[in-house]
C-alpha cells in the first residue's frame, strides 16, 4: 500500500476549508448564467480563465469576484453540496467550513436567515447522500471591521448555535486594519463561550502571531508557521495547546516559500505543536487534502508516522461533539492498524 493509498483510505476531517475556495466551476458558470452575470461583466470571460487557470497572486481577488456571482439561497445550497460530494471522494466525513457572512448578506437576495438557511440545506443534502457533515465557522474579513460586530452576534445566538456555527474567524490580509478593530468581536465570542481562530503570520510573522495572541486570545491559529521563527512563542502556544492549522499548498501557491521543506513542519511536530493539515481552498489550488499529506510526505519532511499522528490528531481537535469524535476516531484507528496500513512502503 503506498501512502497515497493509506491516507485516501483513513477517514479524515478538513479544518479549515475556504468556501469561496471551494466552488465547483461546472456548478459556478450555471449559477452565473442563471443569475446574468456574463451580461453584467464585461470581462466575465476573464474571470472563468482565471478560475480555470488561477493566478496564484490574485487568489483572494478570485475568491470575492466568484464568490459574488452566489446570490440567491438556491445557489448557495447548491455550492455546499458540491463540497460535500467532493469530500466524499477523499472519504472527509467531516469539515469545519469558512465563510464570510458579510459576502452574502445585505441584498435583497439573502438576510441572515436565509443564508443560514441555505447552508444548511446544502449541508443536509449532503448527510443525506454521502454522509459528509459540515460546520461553519463564520469569518471577519480583516478589509471590513465593521463585519465584526455582526459576526459575533449571529455566531454566538441561539439562531447560529441551532445552525451548526461552530466559531468565528479573522481573516484577510494583515495590513488592512489594526487589530483593536476586532477586539470587541472576539471579546464577545470569549463571553458567550464560542470558540475563535484567526489567520496570522503572513506578512509580519512571529511578531504579528504574537500580537493576535496578546490582542484577541484566538483558541486557534490558522496558517501561522512562522510562529517557529520565534522559540519562546512556539514554547508558549505548545504550553498553551493552541491548535496550528496549516497548508503547505497555501504558502507555495502564494509565494511564501519555494518549496514545502521551507514550512518547519517536522520541528513543528517534534516540538509537540497541536498540528493539523488543510487544504484551504481545493479549487483556487486545484489541489486536495489528500494531495496536502502526500505533499508533506514528499517534500515536506514528515515520516508517514508523523502524518497519519497529524491525521488523528486532527480529529480529536475539531469541534464534534464528543461522542461523534470518539466513533470517527474508532473508525480511524481501525484502518491505521489493518494489515494494510502495516505494509505501508515507508521509504
Amino acid at each position: 500500500m503506498s501512502f497515497r493509498d493509506l491516507i485516501a483510505a483513513l477517514p479524515k476531517v478538513e479544518l479549515n476549508l475556504q468556501l469561496t475556495g471551494a466552488l465547483r466551476l461546472e456548478s459556478l458558470l450555471l449559477i452565473a448564467n442563471q443569475n446574468g452575470i456574463p451580461t453584467q461583466v464585461d470581462d466575465f470571460s476573464q474571470w472563468v480563465e482565471l478560475l480555470k487557470n488561477p493566478d496564484s497572486t490574485r487568489i483572494d481577488e478570485i475568491a470575492r469576484v466568484a464568490g459574488g456571482w452566489v446570490m440567491y439561497p438556491e445557489d448557495l445550497a447548491l455550492v455546499v453540496y458540491d463540497i460535500g460530494v467532493a469530500l466524499a471522494k477523499q472519504n472527509i466525513p467531516y469539515a469545519e467550513v469558512a465563510v464570510a457572512p458579510s459576502d452574502f448578506i445585505g441584498s435583497a437576495k439573502m438576510n441572515f436567515d436565509t443564508f443560514l438557511d441555505a447552508l444548511n440545506d446544502g449541508r443536509d443534502r449532503s448527510r443525506r447522500a454521502w454522509n459528509v457533515d459540515m460546520s461553519w465557522i463564520f469569518c471577519i474579513p480583516r478589509d471590513n471591521p465593521r463585519a465584526g460586530d455582526d459576526v459575533a452576534r449571529w455566531a454566538s445566538g441561539s439562531a447560529g448555535r441551532l445552525g451548526n456555527v461552530v466559531a468565528i474567524g479573522l481573516v484577510g490580509p494583515e495590513d488592512a486594519q489594526p487589530l483593536g478593530q476586532f477586539r470587541r468581536a472576539f471579546a464577545t465570542a470569549h463571553k458567550k463561550e464560542l470558540r475563535a481562530q484567526a489567520s496570522a503570520g503572513d506578512s509580519a510573522g512571529a511578531k504579528e502571531i504574537r500580537e493576535i495572541i496578546d490582542e484577541l486570545q484566538p483558541r486557534r491559529l490558522v496558517n501561522a508557521w512562522r510562529l517557529a521563527e520565534d522559540e519562546t512563542l512556539l514554547n508558549q502556544v505548545v504550553e498553551a495547546g493552541i491548535p496550528l492549522v496549516n497548508s503547505m499548498t497555501r504558502a507555495l501557491k502564494t509565494g511564501q516559500i519555494k518549496k514545502a521543506a521551507d514550512i518547519p513542519a517536522a520541528r513543528l511536530h517534534e516540538a509537540n505543536a497541536q498540528l493539523a493539515l488543510s487544504c484551504d481552498n481545493p479549487s483556487l489550488y486545484q489541489s486536495s487534502l489528500v494531495d496536502e499529506y502526500v505533499l508533506a510526505r514528499e517534500d515536506g519532511g514528515l515520516s508517514p508516522a508523523s502524518l497519519i499522528q497529524i491525521a488523528r490528531r486532527s480529529i480529536e481537535l475539531s469541534y464534534l461533539e464528543d461522542e461523534r469524535k470518539a466513533n470517527l476516531l474508532r473508525d480511524f484507528d481501525f484502518l491505521a492498524n489493518s494489515p494494510q496500513a502495516r505494509t505501508l512502503d515507508q521509504e
